[in-house]
């Protein structure tokens, strides 16, 4: 059976308890979990299952590369980190790269995602390596959302800067 990332959104004996909590003491100091930690570690799960269980049937991950292109100009070393860790993973990179034009548009409006997803869902790559997870989305629900699709179609993102050091690189 496998586990959804995506949070559980119905009311449990917990949510009801830190309402009921959260009513009586509301002076207390709470702190919230950072999301962005929450989901690299989904992602970060989702990569070592599937690869895991790749390396169980004899197969090496094959993987695709994905990047946003600024002024119409080809991320090439963007394209060789990314190409550089996942050989360093021991993966197979496909020989296509998919870029699509730096912009305000989402990931889903964009063809180069279109096709890795395409890809993914025809079991010829069973996952995309990009440089931070900002190429994908800065919204974290859609972010979020790409990461369940995934996740639901065998498939992974990995991610060459981690979402934590992005994050500190950003402020």
């Amino acid at each position: 059976m496998r586990q959804s990332i995506t949070p559980h959104r119905g009311r449990d004996w917990m949510d009801r308890e830190r309402a009921t909590d959260e009513w009586l003491r509301p002076d207390r100091v709470r702190i919230e979990p950072d999301p962005l930690d929450r989901l690299m570690s989904a992602r970060r799960a989702t990569v070592e299952r599937t690869v895991q269980q790749l390396r169980g049937h004899g197969r090496v991950p094959r993987v695709c590369l994905y990047m946003l292109a600024v002024g119409g100009h080809v991320p090439r070393h963007s394209l060789s980190a990314a190409r550089a860790f996942a050989e360093q993973q021991g993966w197979q990179v496909a020989a296509e790269d998919y870029t699509d034009c730096h912009g305000t548009t989402g990931p889903m409006a964009r063809l180069g995602w279109d096709l890795v997803r395409r890809r993914i869902r025809a079991g010829l790559v069973d996952g995309v390596v990009v440089l931070t997870h900002a190429i994908i989305s800065l919204r974290l629900d859609e972010y979020e959302r790409q990461l369940t699709w995934f996740d639901e179609h065998f498939g992974f993102i990995a991610v060459v800067i981690p979402e934590r050091d992005t994050a500190a690189v950003q402020q």
